[in-house]
C-alpha cells in the first residue's frame, strides 16, 4: 500500500511544480509591467514562448505511444493527417481549441474508418 501512496505524492507534486513553472514566470511578467519596467528582450521572448513550448511537449507525449518503428505505413500516415488537420485548424481558426479538436476528429475518424474497412 505505501507504493500507491508515494505514487500519489509523486503525481501531486509533479503537477504542483508544472502549475509553478507556468505560473511564477507570468507573475513576475505581470509584476513587472504593472511596476512600469521593461523586461529584457530575451527574457520576454522566454516567457511568450512558454505556452507553445507546453503546447508541443503536451502534443509528443500525447502522439509517442502511437509511434513505433515498423509500424506500417498507415499508422504514420493517420497521425500526419491528425497533425495536418490540427496546422490547418490553427492557420484559419487561431487559438487552441479548435486546433486540438480537428485533430481529435481527424485522428479519430481515420482510425474509425481503418477498423471499419479492415
Amino acid at each position: 500500500m505505501q507504493h500507491a501512496d508515494s505514487l500519489w505524492w509523486v503525481i501531486l507534486l509533479c503537477g504542483a511544480g508544472t502549475f509553478l513553472l507556468r505560473l511564477l514566470p507570468m507573475r513576475w511578467m505581470q509584476r513587472s509591467q504593472q511596476g512600469g519596467q521593461t523586461l529584457p528582450p530575451r527574457l520576454m521572448g522566454a516567457l511568450q514562448a512558454l505556452g507553445p513550448a507546453a503546447i508541443g511537449a503536451l502534443l509528443v507525449a500525447a502522439l509517442w505511444p502511437q509511434w513505433s518503428w515498423g509500424e506500417p505505413l498507415w499508422q504514420v500516415a493517420r497521425l500526419l493527417l491528425a497533425i495536418s488537420a490540427m496546422l490547418l485548424a490553427r492557420r484559419i481558426a487561431g487559438g487552441v481549441a479548435m486546433p486540438t479538436l480537428a485533430g481529435v476528429l481527424a485522428f479519430g475518424l481515420l482510425s474509425w474508418w481503418w477498423l471499419a474497412t479492415g
